[in-house]
Parts: structure tokens; sequence; C-alpha cells
């Protein structure tokens, strides 16, 4: 019970620390995009632009929603100091970073479900896609975003590259599709038209693949916190 009580304070401390703002960017995107979309279907939008809608919410907007909240959190805790002097600053910051990821992942898997139950699913997706959709793109950014900001000690820096390389995915896609090497790392794979299935699943393992190696670049990069205090965060 102790322990229990334990962790849910040290839960609702680094809450209070993160502040609302980085919880209400991530999930902005997802729940307003959810909106929208239950919206075209009540007012009678076809199921052609149902299923590009959902599949825009799912893979691009709550992946950059999340990302953006993810990286704003990076060097903008003013106690670095002391947290460097009970805990290793990695543990706290990836904790942090949690918090902001975890919700925003959860609303968007129940965002894929009620899409689904709309009918309003991208092209060529069945039941993997609940989770495959987006969560893939969603790992990739926020890994990128994070690596991104504690590299350039700067969250806005950060958040303006990872927007820019959302949108030039989301405008250059045909083409990245068209080139082996990008086509494995396109957010938007599947989502305006069915693709083979190889290439879908080089895609899906792909994403993860180069998240997984940002996010431990990122964890060796805060072996050294210090680097982060006075750190410019806007």
């Amino acid at each position: 019970m102790d322990v229990n009580r334990s962790t849910w304070a040290r839960l609702r401390l680094e809450l209070r620390v993160i502040g609302i703002a980085p919880p209400m960017t991530a999930l902005a995107a997802t729940l307003g995009g959810a909106i929208l979309v239950i919206v075209m279907h009540a007012t009678g939008a076809s199921a052609e632009h149902l299923n590009l809608a959902a599949g825009a919410v799912l893979a691009g907007f709550a992946p950059l929603g999340t990302a953006v909240a993810a990286s704003s959190i990076v060097g903008r805790d003013s106690g670095a100091e002391l947290v460097m002097t009970t805990t290793v600053y990695r543990r706290v910051l990836f904790l942090r970073v949690g918090l902001v990821v975890v919700p925003a992942a959860l609303v968007t898997l129940v965002d894929a479900v009620v899409f689904r139950a709309l009918n309003a699913w991208p092209v060529g997706q069945g039941t993997g896609g609940y989770v495959l959709v987006w969560a893939p793109p969603m790992l990739w950014l926020v890994a990128l975003a994070m690596l991104t900001a504690i590299g350039l000690r700067s969250s806005g820096a950060a958040s303006g590259l990872i927007g820019g390389l959302w949108l030039a995915q989301e405008l250059m896609g045909p083409a990245i599709r068209g080139n082996t090497v990008l086509r494995a790392q396109y957010l938007f794979m599947g989502i305006g038209a069915k693709v083979p299935a190889h290439e879908w699943t080089v895609n899906r393992i792909a994403l993860p693949a180069v998240g997984v190696v940002a996010g431990i670049a990122a964890g060796l990069l805060l072996g050294r916190p210090e680097r982060f205090v006075g750190s410019d965060a806007a």
C-alpha cells in the first residue's frame, strides 16, 4: 500500500512539473480529429472521404501532436539541478514523456475502434490496423522529436524540424513512395490506397526500428544531464 501511495505521489508530482500544456497538445490533435470524422459521418460524407480523414487522424495528426508535446518537455525543468542530485535524469525525462505519450496512445486506440465502427477506415486495413496504422508513426515521430530536442537543447527547434519533416512527407508522398529507402520511413503508408503486403510489412517494421534507435541515442545523450541546466527550452 505504501508503495502504491509513493508511486501515485510521484506521478502526481511529475504531472505538476509537466503542466497541462503538453498533455493537452498531445490529446488535442487526436480528439479534434475524432470529432471531425464523427461530424463528417453524421453529415453524410462519402466513404472515400471518411476513410482518408480517419487515416489522416490516426497516422498523421495524432503522432504529430504527441511528438510535439513530447519534445516540449525536454529542457524545460528549472529544477533539473535538484533532480540530478537524487536520481538519473534520463529516468525522470522518460517518465514525463510517458505520462504524455501513453494517454495519447490510448485515446488514439479508442479513435481507431470508433472509426472502424463508423466504417471510416483506411483502405485495405484489417483488425491489425487498430494499432499498426498509428503506433509505428507515433513511435518514430516521438523518438525523433526527443532526440532532436535533446541534441539541439531546444524544444522549439525540435518541434519545427519535426513539423517540417511531417509536412514534407505529406506533400511529397508520391516521390517518397517511389524511393525504396524513403518508402520504408513513410508515415502515411497504406492510408490513401492499398499497398502490396510486403511494402506494408517492411514499412511497419522499419518505422519503429528507427524509433527505437533514436530513443536509445536520446537516452545516451541524457547520460550528461548537466548540459540541459539553463538550456533554452523555447
